[in-house]
C-alpha cells in the first residue's frame, strides 16, 4: 500500500478533534503553512536561545501547544524560512523491542522560525497501515532515523527511514511538502552494501547528494555512498571510513573538509555515549580519523562504557585473589543507577563469572547490592543478588577483593566480607572488568595473586592497555565528548548564519533505555573549530545564544481567556500517580469568571490499567485541598506516553482571590502509573505543589516544586486564541 494513499495530516488532526470533543478535551489545533520550495534564507540576522536544561539536569522541550516534543533520533532541516525538526515519535506506546508487540508511532515533524517556538505539523505519513506496522512495530526491530532533504531538480522533498523488513534496511518517500504526506517511492532503492543501519542524507553545495550509513553486519563500520540525481538510490560509488562498533553518523562540509561525526561507541537508548568525528577532502575520502583504544585512561584510572574486557589468552589460571578498585558511575552522568563489576575465572567476556556492585533498584537489594552471575554459552545460567549491607554510591570509589579457591569464592567490599558462594562451573580462567549497555564506571589497581602469595598479575593503567582484550589503539574518530552531553549524537545541522554558517550538534538524552522513550529530551550545541579545523570538545552548556540568518521571532499560542500558568521552562517528568498517592497544584483565581479551561500537563508510563481523574476543588485554610467542586476522568488511551496537556472545561465559577486545587489521582490502579511535570525552582508564586499517599486525608507541600498547569477564566468578553510563529 503506498502511504500517499493514507490520510494526511489535517484529516488525522481532525480526527483528534472529533474524539477528543466526544471526552470533553479541549485540544489546541493549528499548523504553519510551509513553503513548497526552499527559497533563500533572507540576508537580516537576530539572536535565539536554545535551552537543554538547567542546574538541575536537562529539561523537557515543549512545543508551542505546551506539550512535549515527541520527535527523536532525527535532525533539523532549514528549508525557506522555517527551521523543521524531523523524528520517531514514541507518545502512542511504542516500546522498542517488546513481545507481544506494541504499536509503531511513526515520524513528525516540526517547524519553527527560530529554533525555540516548535509547531507540531504532526505525521509525515500514516503510520497505522498494515504495511507499516508489520515492518515497525516493536514486534520487529522497528523504524528509526527520519532525514529529508530537498531536491531542487525534482523539486520533491526526498525522505529516507531505516527500517530491516527488507535486505538494503531503507525505505524512500518523496512529497511536495517538507511536512508531508510523503509518499513511498515505488521501487526500494539500491545501495553498494546491504544492511544498513542508522543513517545521514547529505547534499552538497554543487546540488549531489550522498548517504551515510551503518554497517550493521560489518562491525558497525560507516559506508559514504554517492546517490543518484533523484536522491533516491544509489550508484554504487561508495567508501568505508573502516571504523567499528559505531552508528548515527552525521556527515557535513565546512570549506573543503568534509566531517562525519558518530555515535562512539554504538550504544541503542543510551543516555550517555562518546561522540567523535572523522574528516575528508571528499565525501568518498579517504577518511582520517585518530588511532586510540576503546577505553580511555584518565587520570591513572580506566573509564569502561558499555563494555566489558577480560585479560589476555594464557592468563588463565585456578586459584587466585583478585583486588581491584571499582567506581561505578551513574548511568548516563546522572542515570537512574550505578553498576560496575569484574570478571573472574572467565573464558570471556560472555563465559564465566561476573560480580558486580551497583545500586540497581532490584527489588528487596535497592540502594547497595552484589549481583552475582554465572554466564553460561554466552547467556547467563545463574543470577543471584544479595543486598549489601551499605549503599552503593554513584562515583565513590569501592575496594573489592574475590578470593577464588577450588569451588568456594568470597568476596570482600571495602574490607567486609559480603558474600560466600560455592559453584563448580568453571575450574580455571582469565579476570576481567565488566560494564553492560548504557554502564561505565572507573577500574584501577588490578591484582592477582596466587594462594602462595606469588603475584600473577598486575595493572596500575599508568601505560597503555596491552594486557587487556579488545582495548588495543585502532582507528577511531577524534573524540569531542565523552557522553554527548547525557546522550546519543543524532545530527550536525548546517544552518545559515551572518557571513557564514552554524553547525548545531544534537544528541538525545534518552531515557536509559526504559520502556517510555517518549521522555527523551533533547540537547544542542554549536561545534566550535580551531584554526586547523579541528573540532573543539563539547561544553554541555545549560543554554546557548544563536546568531542565525533569517530567523523571525516566534511566541507560543495563547490560550482562550489565559488566566493562570505555571509556565514552560525548567520543567522535567516524574511518573508515580496511582493508588493512595495523589497529587495538586494550587492557584489563585485572577479574575471572577467561569472557570472554562484548565490543563495538567502528564503522561502514562508501564502500561497503566485504570483511568486518570482530575478534580477540582476549593481550599482549605490551611492550604489543602478541601471540596470537590468538579470531578472529571480520562480514560488510558487518552493519554500519551509523551508529557502532554491533559485539557478539561470545568465551566465553574470562580472567584478572583480565591485559592483552588488541581487534584490528580488515578485510585484503582493496579498496574503502572500517571505522570507529572514539575520544575523545581517555583516559578509559580500563587500557588504550590502538594502530595498526598494516604488517598488524599493528609497532604504535604512540597517546597519550591510547581506543576505545569494553565487555567482561563471567562468573564463574558471572550478572547480569541493568538496565531502563534506567523510565517
Amino acid at each position: 500500500m503506498s502511504a500517499g494513499a493514507a490520510p494526511g495530516r489535517a484529516l488525522a488532526r481532525a480526527r483528534k478533534l472529533v474524539l477528543a470533543a466526544g471526552l470533553g478535551l479541549s485540544l489546541v489545533a493549528g499548523s504553519t503553512p510551509a513553503a513548497a520550495s526552499p527559497d533563500p534564507a533572507p540576508a537580516s540576522s537576530m539572536s535565539t536561545t536554545v535551552v537543554n536544561g538547567d542546574t538541575h539536569g536537562g529539561t523537557i522541550r515543549f512545543d508551542v501547544d505546551g506539550n512535549a516534543i515527541d520527535a527523536h533520533d532525527g535532525e533539523i532541516q532549514r528549508f525557506g524560512n522555517r527551521y523543521y525538526l524531523y523524528g520517531t515519535s514514541y507518545g502512542c506506546g511504542y516500546v522498542r523491542l517488546e513481545r507481544p508487540a506494541t504499536p509503531w508511532c511513526g515520524y513528525r515533524v516540526y517547524s519553527s522560525p527560530d529554533l525555540a517556538h516548535w509547531t507540531d505539523e504532526g505525521p509525515l505519513f500514516d503510520a497505522t497501515t498494515t504495511a507499516w506496522q508489520s515492518r515497525c512495530n516493536s514486534a520487529t526491530l522497528s523504524c528509526y532515523r527520519p532525514h529529508v532533504a530537498y531536491n531542487a531538480a525534482s523539486r520533491k522533498y526526498v525522505l529516507w527511514v531505516n527500517t530491516y523488513d527488507v535486505p538494503v534496511h531503507f525505505h524512500v518517500l518523496t512529497s511536495d511538502s517538507p511536512i508531508g504526506p510523503f509518499q513511498e517511492e515505488p521501487d526500494l532503492p539500491r545501495l553498494a552494501l546491504d544492511g544498513g543501519g542508522d543513517m545521514d542524507l547529505f547534499v552538497d553545495d554543487d546540488g549531489s547528494a550522498y548517504l551515510a550509513y551503518t554497517l550493521t553486519g560489518a562491525g558497525y563500520d560507516v559506508a559514504v555512498e554517492r546517490l543518484d540525481k533523484t536522491y533516491t538510490t544509489g550508484t554504487g560509488a561508495y567508501t568505508r571510513l573502516d571504523v567499528r562498533n559505531t552508528e548515527a553518523p552525521s556527515l557535513f562540509r565546512r570549506g573543503d573538509t568534509y566531517y562525519v561525526t558518530l555515535s562512539d561507541p554504538n550504544c541503542a537508548y543510551c543516555s550517555g555515549t562518546g561522540a567523535s568525528y572523522l574528516t575528508a577532502p571528499s565525501p568518498l575520502g579517504p577518511w582520517t580519523g585518530a588511532m586510540r583504544g576503546d577505553a580511555p585512561i584518565i587520570d591513572g584510572q580506566l573509564k569502561l562504557a558499555s563494555l566489558g574486557t577480560v585479560s589476555r589468552p594464557g592468563l588463565d589460571w585456578t586459584d587466585y585473589t583478585l583486588d581491584l578498585s571499582v567506581t561505578p558511575l551513574q548511568t548516563g552522568g546522572g542515570g537512574a543507577y550505578a553498576q560496575a563489576g569484574w570478571f573472574f575465572r572467565a573464558q570471556d567476556t560472555r563465559n564465566g563469572y561476573a560480580w558486580l556492585i551497583g545500586n540497581y533498584p532490584h527489588p528487596g537489594a535497592t540502594g547497595g547490592n552484589l549481583t552475582k552471575v554465572v554466564y553460561v554459552n554466552g547467556q547467563p545460567a545463574k543470577v543471584t543478588v544479595l543486598k549489601l549491607p551499605f549503599p552503593i554510591v554513584g562515583g565513590q570509589r569501592y575496594q573489592v577483593r574475590t578470593e577464588v579457591l577450588g569451588s568456594t569464592f568470597r568476596t570482600w567490599v571495602n574490607g567486609v566480607l559480603v558474600d560466600a558462594t560455592t559453584d563448580s562451573t568453571y575450574a580455571t580462567g582469565r579476570i576481567g572488568l565488566r560494564e553492560t549497555t548504557g554502564e561505565s564506571g572507573l577500574f584501577d589497581d588490578v591484582t592477582v595473586t596466587a594462594p602462595d602469595g606469588t603475584r600473577l598479575f598486575q595493572e596500575g593503567f599508568s601505560g597503555d592497555t596491552a594486557q587487556w582484550i579488545g582495548l588495543e589503539p585502532r582507528k577511531r574518530g577524534f573524540p569531542i565528548s565523552e557522553d554527548s552531553c547525557g546522550g546519543q549524537p543524532a545530527d550536525v545541522a548546517v544552518l545559515p548564519a551572518p557571513g557564514g554558517r552554524t553547525y548545531l550538534f544534537q544528541s538525545d538524552r534518552w531515557n536509559n533505555g526504559d520502556q517510555n522513550e517518549a521522555l527523551a529530551k533533547h540537547y544542542w550545541e554549536p561545534l566550535r573549530f580551531r584554526a586547523d579545523g579541528s573540532i573543539e570538545p563539547l561544553t554541555c552548556g545549560e543554554t546557548y545564544d544563536l546568531t542565525l540568518a533569517g530567523l523571525k521571532q516566534g511566541s507560543d499560542r495563547a490560550p482562550a481567556d489565559l488566566d493562570q500558568s505555571t509556565g514552560s521552562a525548567g520543567f522535567r517528568a516524574f511518573c508515580d500517580t496511582k493508588g493512595a498517592l495523589r497529587r495538586a497544584q494550587t492557584f489563585i483565581a485572577g479574575r471572577s469568571g467561569v472557570l472554562s479551561r484548565v490543563a495538567y500537563t502528564s503522561f502514562q508510563d508501564n502500561h497503566p490499567n485504570g483511568p486518570l481523574t482530575v478534580s477540582i476543588t476549593a481550599l482549605r485554610p490551611d492550604g489543602t485541598p478541601g471540596d470537590v467542586l468538579w470531578t472529571g476522568t480520562h480514560e488510558v488511551g487518552e493519554l500519551s506516553w509523551a508529557p502532554t496537556e491533559v485539557t478539561v472545561e470545568p465551566n465553574l465559577t470562580v472567584t478572583a482571590g480565591k485559592s483552588y486545587a488541581v487534584v490528580v489521582s488515578a485510585p484503582t490502579l493496579t498496574k503502572g502509573c500517571y505522570g507529572m511535570v514539575y520544575a523545581p525552582d517555583d516559578p509559580y508564586t500563587g500557588g504550590a505543589a502538594l502530595v498526598s499517599t494516604d488517598g488524599g486525608t493528609i497532604w504535604r507541600v512540597e517546597q519550591g516544586r510547581d506543576l505545569k498547569l494553565e487555567t482561563s477564566v471567562r468573564t463574558g468578553t471572550t478572547t480569541q486564541t493568538v496565531p502563534a510563529d506567523p510565517a
